[in-house]
């Protein structure tokens, strides 16, 4: 009787081909889910973020008491504040894909990475006067990384009058 007690080169081929299979499979589950990690956590990061913006105008442009020249456009507004911890005149501009907060001619970054920008003023008649008052500001914008549009309506507490 002639019995073989180890592998035939079959059977170590097939093995192999059987254990490249797996490490095959499981390099791409664990290459998806990484993937899947690292791009949940850049969107949480950058919505995060985005909404720390979304604040910061908020409470900027809540308190205005009074839109300075040049009229507000789509990619920025200069105004005063009656907020004690806002001074001076102030203005939100978007510029080569920042939004930036500048106060007494400096800029301070408030986001990067910002792909579009639209800024709107919004007027009607609040006091039945028959002249024109600030009734809203839209703010819009997307994140380059992201591609998520994040916006907000801030109703000034204030009666200022329209821009001309």
């Amino acid at each position: 009787m002639n019995e073989n007690a180890g592998f035939t080169l079959i059977e170590m081929i097939v093995t192999i081909v059987l254990i490249g299979i797996i490490g095959t499979f499981t390099t791409f589950f664990l290459y998806t889910g990484m993937q899947g990690f690292l791009t949940s956590k850049q969107s949480t990061e950058g919505a995060l973020t985005a909404q720390i913006a979304l604040d910061r105008i908020s409470k900027e442009l809540r308190n205005i008491s009074q839109l300075q020249n040049p009229a507000p456009t789509s990619s920025s507004i200069t105004y005063t504040s009656d907020d004690p911890g806002l001074p001076g005149t102030r203005k939100i501009a978007f510029n080569s894909g920042n939004i930036a907060i500048e106060v007494n001619n400096t800029s301070y970054i408030l986001l990067e990475q910002v792909a579009t920008f639209a800024l709107s003023v919004d007027t009607a008649d609040l006091d039945n006067t028959g002249g024109q008052e600030v009734s809203g500001i839209d703010v819009n914008f997307t994140l380059s990384n992201i591609g998520i549009p994040f916006n907000a309506r801030i109703y000034p507490r204030n009666l200022i009058p329209a821009p001309p």
